[in-house]
């Protein structure tokens, strides 16, 4: 890699920008779309209210297609998180989008103090699986987690350390699993997938 303050050499280049990589390659952007997703916190909460929210202070996610996701920090506030926005824009109005949904889980915190908020972008695959492979035989990328980063991210860097000590048999297991385009391409991958959300998410409401 040649630039404009110096140059770099390297036996092998890891694609892993993810949700952020833009169109710096094609053959990868082509392949995943970023999304972003929305989070909140409350305001510190009583000893009583915390203990009553989540029991044994679990981290959930519910089963939703637009899932949510919440847990309880160690100062008790509630963390909550949800929604979608695809193509990762950032939304005008976090509490709008979320608080509903927080509301809605938890109504006996009506009225809380919101104290923090903020948005972040994931990369979501058309088959919500991850995505590992090769652009040439010694250049790799890891890509699209769908937003499910903390449950596999360990691994996808345990698979990457193996492939780059020449032990490639389990990089390459998730390697040969298909990686499907968005249908319609750039241009229609995100009109595409939101008409698609309403359905799934009417489904979940209706409990189809």
């Amino acid at each position: 890699m040649v630039t404009d303050k110096g140059r770099v050499e390297a036996n092998f280049v890891v694609m892993a920008g993810n949700a952020y990589l833009g169109n710096l390659e094609p053959r990868l952007a082509a392949k995943a779309m970023p999304c972003g997703t929305q989070v909140i916190t409350t305001e510190p909460l009583s000893e009583a209210q915390a203990s009553r929210l989540i029991p044994n202070n679990y981290c959930v996610e519910d089963c939703n297609y637009l899932l949510d996701y919440f847990r309880l920090t160690g100062d008790r506030r509630l963390i909550y998180g949800g929604g979608v926005v695809y193509g990762a824009r950032d939304p005008d109005d976090i509490e709008r989008l979320v608080v509903p949904k927080l509301l809605k889980t938890f109504p006996q915190l009506k009225g809380v103090k919101i104290d923090y908020r903020w948005s972040g972008n994931f990369l979501l695959t058309l088959s919500r699986l991850p995505q590992f492979g090769r652009l040439e035989p010694n250049v790799y990328y890891m890509q699209g987690y769908s937003g499910h980063g903390v449950t596999c991210t360990h691994l996808a860097g345990r698979l990457l350390s193996e492939v780059l000590k020449g032990q490639a048999e389990r990089f390459d297991a998730f390697a040969k699993l298909p990686h499907l385009p968005f249908l319609g391409g750039r241009r229609f991958q995100v009109p595409f997938s939101a008409m698609g959300a309403v359905y799934y998410s009417l489904r979940d409401k209706l409990g189809v």
